[in-house]
């Protein structure tokens, strides 16, 4: 039928061309104070791809368009991202190790930190000038990039699951069944937490809530489709600081049938947030007025990654199987895709909760 939308992009979302032909790891957008938009993307194909959107201003959503830039491979699959400030990409993954990618002075990239086994996270702290990378050898390095060696290294209890550095001084790196709350100024750990225990099975990703000074926080996603939004201070006779949790990306009657929540992103305007999962759908949420706020049509495949961009005017993600029901389900004709959301103000702005809704606890 003409105007049929593909599988794979059900909301008639902007495609970007040239996506890894494997599975897609991670998608990371520039920061805000980056002299261009970059999206990049790694993948099981052991590629570093990278792309230059341009973005009209929104009314009410951004025009984009994403043009493909050079790209270089890792001698292993590549697992994570980060982009600092002045553009440089940092890249890391099954080769245990991370590669610095300076692509303004086009120089190929070179190897700046290692791990013992392989690295499943990496940030770029500006405000530092320090890398923080986590790897599956169950530690956090620190490096100060003019050094051979870390800064310094935090040895967990269990393996490293993910981690946010954006906010800070605060960061959080997530472990299989607690969170590390650490404050990156003053180098030291403030706390560990656990999330609500509704949150039975491993903890798959985590985000910082964007106003960190007056309202620290984060919220955790899990394997077993649940979210726990969880505060700093919490107060458990407020209902607006109190630590809640609550199911998501299931399907079927009465959500029977559970996904992995793969990512979660705060918008950095209006706090509210989004998840990606292994259903193929993404979801705004807001965790003020505890309420749904746009549940988007699933995608043919799972969303094994997703984010805002600096400003929150796009959404980037990309559908890809995630192998969470094996090798019998994965099915290579359906593709590795990357797709951008022009953000509309009305989708992801707190609204009042309905009247007569339930807005806390668990759920």
């Amino acid at each position: 039928m003409f105007g049929a939308k593909p599988p794979h992009n059900p909301n008639g979302d902007y495609q970007v061309q040239g996506a890894p032909s494997d599975c897609i790891s991670s998608l990371t957008w520039s920061p805000r104070g980056c002299p261009k938009t970059l999206l990049v993307a790694t993948s099981w194909d052991k590629s570093v791809k990278v792309w230059e959107v341009q973005k009209t201003a929104p009314n009410p959503t951004a025009q984009v368009q994403a043009s493909k830039g050079p790209e270089h491979n890792h001698d292993m699959p590549v697992l994570c991202s980060a982009i600092s400030r002045d553009g440089r990409i940092f890249t890391g993954g099954c080769d245990k190790m991370v590669k610095c990618w300076e692509l303004a002075a086009n120089k190929p990239p070179y190897q700046v930190a290692q791990h013992d086994q392989p690295i499943k996270g990496v940030s770029y702290i500006d405000d530092m000038g320090i890398l923080v990378t986590g790897g599956w050898d169950s530690s956090i390095r620190f490096w100060d990039l003019r050094q051979s060696q870390p800064a310094k290294t935090i040895q967990l209890s269990s393996p490293f699951v993910s981690m946010d550095c954006s906010t800070f001084p605060m960061a959080t790196f997530l472990l299989p069944r607690e969170v590390l709350v650490y404050d990156l100024q003053n180098n030291r750990e403030l706390k560990k937490m656990e999330p609500h225990n509704t949150m039975k099975e491993q903890l798959r990703c985590i985000a910082n809530f964007p106003d960190v000074k007056n309202n620290p926080g984060f919220a955790v996603g899990s394997l077993e489709g649940r979210v726990c939004v969880m505060f700093m201070n919490e107060n458990p006779a407020s209902k607006d600081c109190k630590n809640f949790s609550f199911k998501c990306h299931r399907e079927g009657n009465n959500g029977v049938d559970v996904y992995p929540v793969h990512g979660i992103s705060f918008h950095p305007v209006f706090g509210t947030f989004a998840t990606c999962g292994g259903n193929g759908g993404y979801v705004y949420w807001d965790k003020d007025s505890k309420q749904r706020l746009k549940a988007f049509s699933n995608a043919d495949q799972p969303i094994p990654c997703g984010s805002f961009n600096d400003d929150g005017v796009l959404y980037g993600y990309a559908v890809s199987y995630d192998w969470a029901k094996g090798q019998e389900n994965y099915n290579p004709s359906k593709g590795h895709h990357i797709l951008i959301h022009s953000v509309e103000e009305s989708e992801v702005k707190s609204k009042p909760p309905k009247p007569g809704a339930k807005t806390g606890g668990r759920r």
